[in-house]
């Protein structure tokens, strides 16, 4: 038997080259849901902003990249923002 757990995080497109990464563990009105901001640079490339410490790394092949670099960041690694 498996069980589903909800996704923490999602991509959500704003425009044909530019994507949010989103936290659903924090309301919509909270500053911390928006976790990154990318950007397609070439065919082959995007460029992150990150708006919370989770990589050093800015450009990934593409967003699904992004988005397994954010889901796959430590859990140890403070996304929320606060003290460590």
């Amino acid at each position: 038997m498996s069980m589903m757990t909800p996704t923490r995080f999602e991509m959500r497109r704003l425009t044909e080259n530019e994507w949010l990464i989103l936290d659903d563990s924090f309301d919509r009105t909270d500053a911390r849901h928006t976790v990154a901001c990318v950007s397609r640079v070439s065919a082959e490339q995007v460029e992150v902003v990150w708006l919370r410490p989770v990589a050093e790394r800015i450009r990934y092949a593409s967003v699904a990249d992004v988005l397994e670099a954010v889901s796959s960041a430590p859990s140890h690694q403070p996304l929320a923002g606060g003290p460590t």
